[in-house]
């Protein structure tokens, strides 16, 4: 089969498909990404064959722009700021995806929830597509459901005749259950294995700890707050509570430090999901790529998070035990909360209990080579017929 895999904005937004894209590659299906100038340096790097189908870049840019970035109020400038960004992106990849579908002939179409050219190329081929979640469904909420149905309004007043969705969708849930809201959407569940773009592990981090190891990462996507994510600020107490901390972040955020307090060491360029076997605890923003990495170490999470999507998240791990929640005005107004909700996680054993059942939960859904073994009887259910399936790759 020929397999398309759909991407936009950030890398990010494609690593928790790529383990599934894999999968099916290794079974000998054609697999392709196609995607945006800002998602394809990053879909290269994690070993995958990429059709850029739009030159349109800059996302994180005009991201920042849109950003109010005071504590405390509306997130964004503008209410339709985050779905105009979407619903531009969108309307600049469509016309290179429809002329990819078109020539490749795509049997399936797994997209990311922003992916939005995705799902208009695809219904208007009567293809089958599959929206392949990166954490808990924020279009199962009231704002994800606005800015779905915002950015769907935006993309047909500009081409009226990309109005439609599939008849049918099929969602790809890498979420262990007690992090979902159940949906009325059919659902193919698999286990969610981190990926990250290649890196060098520092020998140290193979030793064992001497004591608790909190490994604090702010993501790579973090700039909407003033002076950067309070997180990197609020680290510098952490080491007074008696314990190591790993700074996992950019070359450019750590720059921006000024120096290191003692008990902080910083990591560049490793692989997140090499860092965190050795930790205890994960200080982080809330990004559903750090979130579901440390579900499947079974660690405690401190979660201070910025935005509706990050919220989610948020909530529904504190929702299990596993997880405090800070709001970012929170952590800002309280320089000392940040630390008092880490103590909590290292010495209060239920979040580590919490975060072990999790995790057990989490090893239980199918493998992503599992999943692309029925790919096939899969797509033989789709309720609209797609191309023949007469070749592999």
């Amino acid at each position: 089969m020929r397999i398309l895999f759909v991407a936009s904005v950030s890398a990010s937004h494609l690593a928790p498909m790529v383990p599934l894209a894999w999968a099916l590659r290794s079974a000998g299906h054609d697999v392709r990404v196609a995607c945006d100038a800002d998602t394809a340096p990053g879909a290269l790097a994690l070993g995958l064959t990429v059709v850029r189908v739009s030159t349109d870049g800059d996302f994180a840019r005009r991201h920042r722009e849109s950003v109010r970035g005071v504590p405390g109020e509306p997130y964004y400038r503008e209410r339709d700021a985050l779905p105009r960004m979407f619903a531009d992106r969108s309307l600049a990849m469509l016309d290179g995806l429809a002329a990819l579908v078109d020539r490749w002939r795509p049997h399936a179409v797994v997209h990311e929830p922003v992916a939005f050219a995705a799902e208009t190329v695809a219904a208007a081929r009567d293809i089958p597509t599959l929206r392949h979640l990166w954490g808990p469904d924020l279009f199962g909420t009231p704002p994800g459901a606005w800015l779905r149905h915002r950015v769907r309004e935006l993309v047909t007043a500009e081409v009226p005749d990309s109005a439609g969705a599939s008849a049918r969708e099929v969602v790809i849930d890498p979420c262990p259950a007690p992090l979902q809201r159940p949906g009325a959407d059919a659902v193919v569940p698999v286990r969610y294995v981190p990926v990250d773009r290649p890196g060098t592990v520092p020998a140290w981090l193979l030793e064992p700890p001497r004591g608790p190891r909190v490994c604090v990462t702010w993501g790579t996507f973090a700039d909407g707050m003033p002076g950067g994510h309070p997180l990197m600020r609020a680290m510098r107490a952490l080491p007074r509570l008696g314990v190591e901390v790993v700074l996992v972040a950019r070359a450019e955020d750590l720059a921006r430090q000024g120096g290191l307090p003692a008990g902080v060491r910083a990591v560049t360029g490793a692989p997140l999901h090499a860092v965190l076997p050795s930790c205890t605890a994960v200080v982080h923003h809330g990004g559903s790529n750090t979130a579901l990495g440390a579900v499947v170490r079974g660690l405690p999470q401190l979660v201070v998070s910025d935005t509706f999507e990050r919220d989610l998240n948020a909530q529904r791990l504190a929702e299990t035990g596993a997880a405090v929640h800070l709001e970012a005005r929170e952590a800002e107004a309280d320089p000392d909360a940040v630390a008092t909700a880490v103590g909590r996680l290292v010495d209060d054993d239920r979040y580590a209990r919490a975060a072990a059942e999790l995790r057990g939960l989490a090893l239980t859904r199918p493998s992503p080579a599992r999943v692309a073994g029925g790919f096939e009887e899969l797509l033989t259910q789709w309720p609209v017929a797609g191309a023949p399936i007469t070749e592999g790759a």
